[in-house]
This record gives structure tokens, sequence and C-alpha cells, in this order.
């Protein structure tokens, strides 16, 4: 099994050369909360919002003792309340040769999707202290999961004006970085997206200055065993652009043989 990830030939070239290290792809995960899917509230957290109100439906909690307003985030600050520490995540999808994820890879006329080896990701995930998580579209079964979780948790956290308030043997955080990341909204289905997802302080994490903001960034070094297919979408200079990256994956330390390369069938 693959799992694919679409870019620019230019953000390729970048993976490939900017590892700083031979035989490996230099991969920068975003910050979560820099992504379309963190803008406002995020969805995933919306649907624990509504758990939070339907758990206190389902035991009669009086409006006036209600958390369902608990803020998610840190005052004047785009982070979780809780750890200090933020989500960083690099999107993937079982679609192969697929045109909304081609649409979305950036306008270029030179495109890439790279196959990457799911039983190789796993391995690196385990040993790295990164997460490969396959994301959720069924929302009403996720809330189900997050009520049932609030029977042990809803008495873990509170809150007033001024102050959140959590036990030491709160799993609130954790409902929250589940609600991030895997949760999406059902109408995306399609993408059929996972994710590598890692989480970093802001003391460790890299910084880039990007769309007119700093953004943070983590930059992690998959080994050359990952990288299975890269598939082409160009409507001209396809031999050009075959011998560069064959010359290009040769100097890095990667072996073009073990590598399958083709065109994609959509234009």
């Amino acid at each position: 099994m693959e799992l694919y990830h679409y870019m620019t030939l230019e953000s390729f070239f970048k993976m490939l050369s900017g590892a700083g290290e031979s035989g490996f792809l230099g991969m920068e995960l975003s910050n979560y909360m820099y992504s379309k899917d963190a803008s406002g509230e995020p969805y995933g957290l919306s649907i624990l919002r509504k758990a939070i109100g339907m758990y206190e439906l389902n035991h009669q909690i009086p409006a006036e003792s209600s958390k369902v307003e608990v803020p998610f985030f840190r005052n004047d600050r785009r982070m979780l309340v809780g750890p200090e520490q933020e989500m960083y995540i690099y999107p993937l999808t079982e679609c192969q040769d697929s045109m909304p994820w081609w649409k979305a890879a950036g306008k270029s006329a030179v495109q890439v999707a790279i196959g990457l080896d799911y039983k190789a990701l796993v391995e690196y995930c385990m040993n790295n202290n990164k997460f490969l998580l396959k994301c959720k579209y069924d929302d009403a079964a996720v809330m189900d999961v997050f009520v049932k979780q609030f029977e042990s948790e809803y008495d873990t956290f509170d809150f007033d004006e001024e102050h959140s308030r959590f036990s030491v043997r709160t799993k609130f955080f954790s409902m929250m970085y589940n609600a991030c990341l895997e949760l999406k909204d059902p109408a995306l289905s399609d993408e059929k997206e996972w994710r590598i997802a890692s989480f970093v302080s802001p003391q460790e994490a890299d910084y880039v200055f990007k769309n007119g903001l700093i953004e943070p960034i983590e930059i992690l070094k998959l080994p050359s065993s990952v990288l299975k297919s890269i598939c082409i979408r160009a409507n001209e200079h396809f031999e050009l652009i075959i011998s560069g990256i064959l010359g290009l994956l040769e100097k890095e330390g990667f072996d073009p043989e073990l590598i399958e390369i083709r065109k994609s069938a959509l234009q």
C-alpha cells in the first residue's frame, strides 16, 4: 500500500535537496493552526463541543453549570490550552492520480505526486515518536465516542472568565488533539486523507517567513526506503523532467531502479 502527497516540481526539488543528508527526504510539516482546516473553530473541535452539550443533555445538567463554552485556545494566542506543544501535520491520501489533489497541489506547469510505502512510514513513525493517522469522516460516530469518554472526563476540567482548570488525571487535552488531527467534515470524505502528525514546543520548532507570516514548521528526514513512486503531471518537456529527476535522485543517494516513475493519465 502507498500513500500519496501532491506538490509542485519545485517543492519536490526542495524535498530531495533540502534534507542536508544523502539518502533522505526533507519533509516539511506545517503547523496545524496555519492550515485551512484550523480557520475559525476547527471542525473537530466543534464536534467535541457538541459532544459536551450532548453529555450534559443526557445527564440533565442545568444551563448555569454548562461547560459547553469551555475555551479551547489560550488568550491572545492560537495555541490549545494545556501542555505548551503545537500540532504539526503532513497531508497524505490514498487517492492515486487524483484530479482534486492535483488541483490542490498548487498552480504550476509541472506537478508531482510521490508515493510513500505505508509499512516503511509506520516503522519510521514508531521509531521517531511521530503518528500516522487516518482521518475520520463519520462525525456522528466520533461524537458518540466523545460522549462516552465524558463519563470519566467531564469532571476533570472546569473554567471561569479568567482561568481554565484541569485535574492531573485529565485526558481532555488528548481529546482536543484527536478532534483536530483526525476528524474532518464528511463532505470531504472523497479526499481519503491521512496525516503524519507530530507535537513540538515553540522552542523546538523551526521558523520560516511564508505568506506574510512568521510560520513555525518541523523538518523530518525520511529514509530513501520510504519513497516508492513518482507520478508527474506535465503538458510538455516530460523527457527533460524525467532526466532531471533521475539525476537528482542519484546525486542525493537514492536508487532510481527502486522507484517507479510514471506520467499522470490526467491532463
